[in-house]
């Protein structure tokens, strides 16, 4: 008796692992949402076997990736920044001269030029003009329409010049911004701006304008230019951003 008593209790141990296995609580979904709207979705059985559609096309092979596209290291010397203010408005002054010299004042240059998934960077010159040509949009004036972005932030340094910035109220004439393939949603264009608050600028202010922000440009003679970056905010399609 006593040699069968080690493995008598060896197998009730066992028949009572057996069982207590047996009635544990089967796992369940681990759930998430957003308990502000009391909104609880299941993550397991939402994916199932189809992949995640997101708005925009978010995740569309179409589009680069977040990450990798990061820029390196990069630095840019204030007085590389100054010299090209300096060839833009000498740019400028050549252009204003020109009869039908173009529909916007605006043009590029400097050393900045980055553009990733998530934000871009570069400089811009405003150019003064005494004398009206039609803009964009087909408004007689001496300023370039007003823009206002659904999809970013603009964040700008001004580097060099003077002027003023006309922000927020509402765009009288507004368009939608097109291109080759047709409209673009979330871009707008014209002229004037209506309930504005102007803003006085120059070299070294900063100004950070909201998505659906209007804005204008009022460059005073010389003219002004500025960094500025483009913030993606979210899912909103880079390609749409302007």
């Amino acid at each position: 008796m006593k040699k069968l008593f080690p493995a008598m209790v060896i197998g009730a141990a066992l028949a009572g692992f057996i069982a207590g296995y047996a009635a544990k609580p089967s796992a369940q979904p681990i759930l998430s949402g957003h308990f502000d709207d009391f909104s609880m979705v299941p993550s397991v059985s939402a994916q199932e076997s189809k992949p995640e559609v997101k708005p925009f096309g978010f995740n569309s092979p179409n589009e680069p990736p977040l990450a990798p596209d990061a820029p390196p290291i990069m630095h840019w010397n204030i007085d590389d920044i100054r010299k090209a203010h300096t060839e833009m408005a000498e740019k400028a002054a050549k252009l204003v001269k020109e009869a039908g010299s173009g529909s916007s004042q605006s043009f590029g240059g400097g050393p900045v030029h980055v553009q990733t998934r998530g934000f871009s960077m570069f400089m811009l010159y405003r150019m003064f003009r005494d004398k009206p040509v039609p803009s964009l949009t087909k408004v007689n004036s001496v300023l370039d329409d007003a823009e206002q972005h659904a999809g970013a932030y603009d964040f700008y340094i001004f580097t060099g010049g003077t002027g003023e910035m006309i922000l927020g109220g509402k765009i009288a004439n507004e368009q939608n911004l097109k291109d080759k393939d047709g409209i673009i949603p979330g871009e707008y264009r014209g002229q004037p701006v209506v309930g504005g608050k102007t803003y006085k600028v120059k070299a070294g202010d900063w100004l950070l304008i909201p998505p659906d922000t209007p804005h204008q440009p009022k460059p005073d003679p010389g003219g002004f230019s500025y960094f500025i970056m483009k913030i993606n905010v979210g899912v909103y399609p880079w390609n749409l951003i302007r």
